[in-house]
């Protein structure tokens, strides 16, 4: 088993390694490049274009059309009872007045689909992505490696990735049965495959698709997206987590409906 101190340790080196290039060479769009010629996805990044639902919320996938397999549409919906601690899974224990109350973690793709920024760097033969919703991280290593073999399932999956030409290609398998949105309300199993695209396409802006692949829920993969990411040089990634977090409005809000 890896020490987690093992990992840690690393993804410090990786964030101080010497990546960073002062005046990098700017395409005809005006998008920068990393020393080894990627496109610069480095940055603070937010999803602006998941659609806004009539109730309040968002949506991330339309529902129309998936190619569902015989019981994967019971798999895939949560069965909303009303009970909040059901319909709002990443709650684990009763919550009080006082917010107390505990949560899992936010998995993949959970994080990803959030509406929270999350930044990326990208040091030599990696791409490394903070998530503000929950505070989770992913290293991800980009030199076309295959995944592990006998892979025990956990929350973010093992994801390795390589380049497509000016595309960033994430693979993630590995995943416990979990989340696949924001709100928890859409679900894979532990035989999901994620494969992500991340593409440069302007000074501030980004393409982010998702390609989905449960073969208990789903006969084919799908795609949703491509969305559009917004660059936010002036932002910083504040501290959001499900425990112990009375100023997220979203704590508050909850609390509010459960008192």
């Amino acid at each position: 088993m890896r020490h987690p101190g093992v990992a840690c340790a690393k993804l410090s080196l990786l964030l101080l390694a010497p990546w960073t290039v002062i005046g990098q060479p700017a395409t005809s769009k005006g998008i920068s490049r990393t020393p080894d010629g990627k496109r610069d996805l480095s940055g603070v990044w937010v999803n602006s274009s998941f659609r806004k639902l009539p109730g309040g919320g968002l949506s991330r996938f339309s529902g129309r059309n998936l190619p569902f397999a015989p019981g994967g549409e019971a798999l895939w919906n949560l069965n909303l009872n009303g009970d909040p601690h059901h319909d709002n899974p990443h709650f684990l224990s009763p919550v009080d007045k006082e917010g107390n109350f505990g949560c899992k973690p936010w998995g993949f793709p959970q994080s990803a689909l959030s509406a929270n920024a999350q930044q990326f760097f990208q040091p030599p033969g990696y791409l490394v992505i903070v998530y503000e919703a929950m505070h989770a991280t992913r290293m991800i290593p980009m030199d076309g490696r295959s995944h592990s073999k006998d892979l025990e399932p956990t929350y973010l999956g093992e994801s390795v990735g390589h380049y497509e030409g000016d595309t960033a290609v994430i693979d993630t398998i590995g995943l416990k049965e979990g989340a696949s949105d924001g709100s928890g309300h859409h679900r894979h199993t532990e035989a999901a495959h994620y494969v992500e695209r991340y593409t440069r396409t302007g000074p501030a802006t980004m393409s982010f698709e998702l390609i989905t692949d449960d073969p208990k829920i789903f006969t084919k993969p799908w795609k949703s997206g491509p969305w559009t990411m917004q660059l936010h040089p002036e932002w910083t990634i504040q501290e959001s987590f499900c425990e112990d977090n009375k100023q997220d409005p979203g704590v508050i809000d909850y609390l509010h409906h459960v008192e």
